[in-house]
């Protein structure tokens, strides 16, 4: 479970922002759109979470530099113990001199377990200059804290601590289950939380063998909201092909040789398991009716191969829908960039509303994602549930949540407000160049 997410000199956002998952006092719709959270974890009074929070904004504005920060916090803790250097692909604020030596930070307070974690690092010319980790359990504690060369950790002495080497481009929390220590429970916890993340952008949703687990429980699941939505297809089926065995030069060299002579040879996603290639896509099922309406046949359609027929939403739908069923069966927490793009807004409402609900819900999933339809606003989203960002004329983005804005009734539209420039600076397309 998330609580909070932190970070600062990042793409467009100079100063601190933080994305909250904590509840405020408001009571609107916390039997369904907020959970809580064991005590021990969090204080009473303060252990009532969000299950989800949308970002509005216009283009440009920071969006989704929010889940680009968050990815490549993820990309540092999953990679900075290997040989690529991505500690020093931090990107830093860019539209002001001197950034690149000023500290860039990330942290999240998270729940794993049962326990709460607050775990961070900073950043400084291509290096890590300070890394910590706190647990609570009733009381605060600190796990580790790095700083430079400088590492203490919870119940090792210092002449042990010395034996413990870190290079200043790689993480203690990716390499400190290497060492034989009391505290690599707590650093397996931070580590799991992490991997079980999703983060969804449109050119990276690769979720169709979703379908194919759980005893095809995602597929029925996918056909009945399609069905609910009208898109028309009645059936569908996860198409797996072999193209190259990735230890075999000649087929690599067949497969070079194919996308050469044709660049859209590659129609389906790609994946590898062991030395094999696979392109994966999906047929679609159309009923085809006669004269009086009744079904008399199917017509069949690659989603990728045949691209055209179906539509850019339903495409995108598609390869959303896995993702999303596959958080909301296990609990976890799943960014998705722009929710709303080439989506009617009632199916963009609908899969917000599967994670604001007890039914389809159960383990408290959270989704954060950005949108642009601004009637998402006004359907089933609490204040606290509702983010701004804006970019002032320096180029700085902020972001604000709609709960920080005093004098705003919880039954009025939002939306109109928002339009109207009362919440977030909106572009002036009137503006005299």
């Amino acid at each position: 479970m998330l609580i909070n997410f932190r970070f600062k000199n990042c793409r467009s956002f100079y100063d601190e922002a933080n994305l909250s998952m904590q509840a405020t006092s408001d009571t609107t719709k916390s039997e369904i759109n907020t959970f809580f959270v064991n005590e021990k974890a969090m204080p009473k009074g303060d252990n009532e979470l969000l299950k989800s929070a949308v970002v509005f904004g216009s283009n440009a504005s920071g969006k989704s530099n929010i889940l680009k920060a968050f990815a490549y916090m993820l990309n540092v803790i999953g990679f900075s113990s290997s040989q690529y250097p991505v500690v020093a692909s931090n990107e830093f604020f860019a539209f002001r001199t001197g950034t690149d030596i000023e500290d860039s930070l990330y942290e999240v307070e998270i729940i794993q377990n049962g326990i709460y974690y607050k775990y961070g690092f900073e950043l400084q010319k291509g290096v890590v200059v300070h890394e910590w980790l706190y647990k609570r359990e009733e009381r605060l504690i600190k796990v580790f804290e790095r700083k430079n060369d400088k590492l203490e950790i919870m119940g090792v002495g210092s002449q042990a601590i010395n034996l413990i080497k870190i290079p200043n481009v790689t993480l203690f929390l990716s390499i400190g289950n290497n060492y034989n220590l009391d505290i690599n429970r707590y650093l397996s916890d931070v580590m799991n939380w992490f991997m079980r993340v999703m983060i969804v952008f449109e050119n990276s949703a690769n979720s169709l063998e979703f379908y194919t687990l759980e005893n095809d429980k995602y597929k029925e699941q996918a056909l009945e909201i399609l069905k609910k939505a009208d898109i028309g297809i009645s059936n569908f089926e996860v198409i797996k092909d072999k193209i190259a065995n990735v230890k075999n030069p000649q087929d690599v060299i067949n497969l070079n040789r194919q996308m050469q002579i044709n660049p859209s040879f590659i129609t389906g996603q790609l994946k590898r398991e062991n030395e094999t290639l696979y392109q994966i896509d999906m047929r679609t099922d159309f009923d085809i009716y006669d004269e009086n309406d009744n079904v008399v046949g199917k017509k069949q359609v690659m989603l990728y191969k045949e691209t055209g027929f179906n539509s850019e939403g339903t495409v995108r739908l598609l390869c959303y829908l896995g993702w999303i069923l596959s958080v909301l069966d296990h609990g976890g927490i799943i960014f998705i960039d722009e929710i709303d793009s080439k989506l009617h807004f009632l199916v963009a409402d609908y899969i917000i509303g599967l994670f604001n609900s007890i039914e389809h819900n159960p383990h408290n999933a959270q989704l954060i994602c950005t949108a642009h339809n601004v009637m998402l606003m006004d359907e089933g989203l609490r204040r606290d549930q509702i983010y701004f960002t804006s970019k002032d004329s320096f180029g700085k983005s902020s972001l604000v949540s709609l709960a920080d804005y005093n004098g705003v009734r919880k039954d009025e539209l939002f939306s109109k407000r928002y339009l109207a420039g009362f919440y977030a600076s909106l572009p002036d397309l009137d503006r005299k160049m």
